[in-house]
């Protein structure tokens, strides 16, 4: 990887336990992301702070996260920690460096509850660190069965089946899980999620759903893609077409009384 694609750069942050609105805390241990998500929110924001390279082209490694976080756990209020809204805390990068296993090991010694989303089974590795927390729930990212959608969307993520297979694994472990089916691409049919949804309900004790909500500048790559994907004709409002379907899927799960949250 070194050197070639994606560039790894060692950074240092000034902090790493920062307040967030979907935990109480929430940590993210690189920046970029090497599974380049077409749909990635977190590109607009790399933007934003001034990055001009391809999404999923580069990654800063925060290699003093761990010496921060356990230095502001001891001054912070314990709260609902998340990891991560900005980065795959599970990525590639992840197996040589082990930020996320040294932060959650910091977590557990203080019994911090914690959220982690991925779409990488190499949350495996970290079972054991996993099973000393009292609270903690571990969600994977799904969207569709179809490998040919994945590839295409999430060209350098772990496939569909790698990831059931380890929201099976953890659940199997005694692991709180959850699946997290969004973004949800526009002409998505109803029977497709139930099709997911039955596929990972046993594996998972919560399935959050979300909407895809386009960022700005993001558009024309989107759009390109969903050309690919010959999916619906994109409109420039698909209000109509996302309360549609939560609507009938609402009956749907509710019918097969399956635990969910709609973000959106």
């Amino acid at each position: 990887m070194r050197g070639r694609w994606p560039v790894i750069k060692e950074t240092r942050a000034k902090s790493i336990l920062n307040r967030s609105s979907i935990g109480d805390y929430v940590i993210n241990p690189y920046v970029g992301c090497q599974h380049a998500c077409v749909y990635c929110y977190a590109q607009f924001y790399a933007r934003r702070w001034g990055r001009t390279e391809p999404w999923g082209s580069y990654v800063e490694v925060k290699v003093n996260a761990p010496e921060l976080l356990a230095k502001e756990v001891r001054r912070k209020r314990k709260g609902v920690v998340y990891l991560s809204s900005m980065t795959d805390p599970y990525q590639p990068v992840e197996r040589e460096y082990e930020l996320t296993r040294r932060l959650l090991e910091i977590l557990r010694e203080r019994d911090w509850p914690v959220l982690v989303q991925t779409k990488s089974p190499l949350v495996l590795r970290d079972i054991d660190v996993l099973r000393g927390f009292s609270q903690v729930r571990v969600g994977m990212t799904i969207i569709t069965l179809k490998e040919e959608v994945r590839r295409v969307v999430e060209p350098h993520a772990p496939s569909v089946d790698e990831r059931i297979r380890a929201l099976e694994e953890l659940k199997e472990q005694g692991i709180g899980t959850f699946a997290f089916i969004g973004p949800i691409l526009p002409g998505t049919s109803v029977e497709e999620i139930l099709e997911l949804v039955e596929v990972l309900k046993d594996k998972v004790d919560l399935i959050y759903f979300d909407r895809l909500n386009i960022k700005p500048g993001l558009r024309p790559k989107i759009d390109a893609v969903l050309r690919i994907l010959k999916a619906e004709k994109w409109s420039r409002n698909q209000d109509s077409y996302y309360e549609k379907l939560k609507a009938r899927l609402m009956e749907e799960l509710s019918s097969k009384g399956v635990i969910h949250i709609f973000v959106y």
